[in-house]
């Protein structure tokens, strides 16, 4: 079966586990293209750029061709390349992007800016797969996390399937402002199965009850890495 470049596409897509609306409003790719019947069109110079600016992990050529790996190799951090890693495959531990996340604005969540806007990645033999990886910036999860600690997380595409008393990174609609993030560990909710209760590991902060419609976006996490020393 002969793949095209937009195929390789939907597979680079299925690997992040993200949906194709994800994929075009990140790459500000207009709607339709990546309909059945457009599969076999060709992709335009200015639409190949897009996603490699979006996503500069994926391989050119692969995308292309389909000849080599989906992945670039090598470890880049800014504008250099980590030589110790320049033999280690990306297919084999793929490069998770940095953000940074803020509790009271989502200016600079990966999931509006895109990978392009990633302060640096990791790069973590054996680690379970993961979207992006978060500088937190907010204490509810204290003592266990600190500011400056970093969570990597999974994206969760429905809101009903969740895993009880797991720690999530969410994106969610409040009257008192437009969107907030925050990093909760999610339980039942007494009030029904329409809404859920968001409890801290800090005492200070109780629990919140609120309806799954108001989550716009979130993440399991599944990598917590704790900064024991600054210096």
């Amino acid at each position: 079966m002969h793949l095209t470049t937009k195929d390789r596409v939907l597979q680079f897509i299925d690997y992040k586990g993200i949906s194709k609306a994800i994929f075009l409003n990140e790459t500000s790719i207009k709607r339709g293209f990546l309909d059945k019947d457009k599969l076999s069109a060709s992709v335009s110079d200015i639409l190949l750029e897009k996603i490699i600016q979006t996503y500069p992990e994926i391989d050119l050529v692969w995308l292309i061709t389909g000849k080599g790996n989906m992945l670039k190799k090598g470890l880049v951090h800014g504008k250099e390349t980590i030589s110790s890693f320049e033999s280690q495959s990306y297919n084999e531990y793929p490069p998770v992007p940095v953000y940074t996340l803020d509790a009271v604005t989502n200016s600079s969540h990966p999931v509006y800016n895109g990978p392009k806007d990633a302060e640096s990645v990791l790069l973590i033999p054996h680690m379970p797969n993961c979207d992006a990886a978060l500088y937190i910036h907010t204490d509810t999860m204290y003592p266990i996390l600190r500011t400056g600690d970093i969570v990597c997380y999974k994206r969760v595409s429905d809101v009903n399937n969740i895993y009880w008393g797991e720690m999530y990174v969410m994106d969610i609609s409040r009257q008192e402002d437009e969107n907030y993030l925050t990093l909760k560990y999610i339980h039942k909710s007494d009030l029904g199965d329409d809404y859920i209760s968001l409890c801290s590991h800090n005492p200070i902060y109780p629990p919140q009850d609120i309806l799954k419609k108001n989550i716009n976006r979130m993440g399991l996490v599944k990598v917590c890495i704790r900064y024991n020393c600054l210096v």
